[in-house]
């Protein structure tokens, strides 16, 4: 098969080259175009049936004699020539079916002139039906290359992830590529799923695109060692160089934090040249919790606020504020925290780690809001700090407070009762119910 299609195309390609396939291309010849008309009936007829190989007779007389008839001739090429290869049992008639719809799509490019979709059509259906021979591995990436070079940014989804998998294969089986091409390979991948990330409204697809960044992500530290040798060594001269290359700087900025060396200055730059032209939520809260980690909370707040900017979900939003209260506990400013943890809760009702920080607010409040003169209202910081480990699903936190609550004999010599409203005053400001320890 592989040798009669290809026969047609080199016979028709001094007649054919450069048609177009977008109308209908009827034989002139009115024998030849009843013929045609023929033809065209019984292969549709034959696939809509799903009888791929009765299809596949007449289907071959219309690319031998008539190849730039109509793109639909090639549409349905794809579904005949896959058909047969599902349900080939034999394995030299299977490859056959896979040369034969491999040279259709080159047929098509010839004929109709159509490249950059169909390239990548080409590209995928080589990796769907070749990737397990090591010896077509190399072919495959080249097409793959080939797709990327053609639609930039605007690969099709569905050729991400595989592209990627087809470099893993080749180092793995072939050993054929160097740590730069393996590098250059990756960046050009992850620009372009970055791009699609950045440009999709719908979550759920968002979503999928990102489960796919990540699996891109473990095949390449497969075969990659990322750390931050290779980063000052290789990486760094290069963006001295072009300090504007912003591929170049998301790959530095991604590679030192994993290497977990964000200290050296170069990370800093190559994060600042990052925000100035592609600002997005990861980097932000990254780099605000470097400021933070080394102490300096009013930059981290003011990049945690950025971060909410270019937050996608409620949960990135909740996140931010959980970060900005979880700083201002530290500074001792309790009543600034309890609004930015009761922020977080208000944009992601499931953050019920929001609860638990407040308890613990509350529950080292004891020296603070004491009055000496009342033990159970003194206590009651610790009834309200349970009431909030509770909601916070922390019971663990929540029995370390009930061995705080105020005794039985306590509650008695303070002419109160169990169960019994209780106001809670200081900065708190809150109400509950009291309960005792024993």
């Amino acid at each position: 098969m592989k040798q009669i299609l290809l026969t047609a195309a080199l016979a028709f390609s001094t007649v054919f080259a450069h048609a177009q396939c977008a109308g209908w291309n009827w034989p002139e010849d009115a024998a030849m175009r009843s013929k045609a008309e023929e033809k065209n009936v019984l292969y549709t007829d034959a696939l809509n049936a799903e009888n791929f190989a009765g299809a596949q007779k007449h289907h071959l007389w219309l690319l031998n004699n008539t190849p730039n008839l109509n793109t639909s001739i090639y549409i349905n090429g794809e579904k005949i020539y896959n058909g047969l290869i599902d349900g080939a049992t034999d394995e030299a008639k299977k490859n056959i079916y896979i040369d034969s719809l491999l040279l259709l799509y080159d047929m098509r490019m010839e004929y109709c002139n159509e490249k950059q979709e169909v390239v990548a059509r080409k590209a995928y259906a080589a990796y769907r039906n070749n990737v397990k021979k090591p010896g077509e591995l190399k072919n495959i990436l080249d097409l793959f290359k080939e797709a990327h070079e053609l639609n930039g940014n605007d690969l099709p989804d569905y050729m991400l992830l595989p592209y990627m998998s087809v470099v893993y294969y080749n180092v793995k089986y072939l050993d054929n590529l160097t740590p730069d091409q393996i590098l250059e390979y990756y960046e050009g991948i992850n620009e372009a799923i970055d791009y699609k990330i950045s440009n999709e409204s719908d979550a759920s697809k968002r979503a999928k695109l990102e489960d796919y960044k990540n699996k891109i992500d473990g095949f390449f530290v497969q075969i990659f060692k990322v750390d931050c040798a290779y980063v000052k060594e290789k990486l760094e001269p290069r963006f001295r160089a072009n300090p504007t290359d912003i591929k170049l700087a998301k790959t530095i900025f991604k590679f030192m934090l994993e290497g977990k060396c964000t200290d050296d200055p170069l990370w800093l730059d190559a994060g600042k040249v990052i925000a100035e032209n592609d600002p997005s939520y990861g980097l932000f809260k990254n780099l605000g919790l470097k400021a933070k980690a080394s102490g300096d909370n009013a930059q981290a707040e003011e990049l945690f606020n950025r971060a909410m900017e270019y937050a996608q979900t409620p949960q990135e939003k909740s996140e931010m504020y959980m970060q900005m209260g979880s700083m201002k506990s530290e500074a001792g400013q309790k009543s600034t925290a309890r609004e930015l943890y009761k922020k977080a809760l208000a944009a992601d009702p499931n953050a019920k780690e929001a609860y638990t920080r407040i308890g613990y607010l509350y529950f080292t409040s004891y020296e603070q809001c004491r009055g000496g003169e009342d033990q159970v209202k003194d206590r009651g910081v610790f009834l309200v700090a349970y009431d909030y480990f509770m909601r916070g699903g922390n019971g663990s936190a929540a029995g370390d407070a009930k061995e705080q609550f105020p005794s039985k004999e306590e509650v008695f010599t303070y002419n109160y009762n169990s169960g019994d409203n209780l106001s809670i005053g200081c900065w708190i400001g809150e109400t509950t119910t009291i309960r005792t320890r024993d």
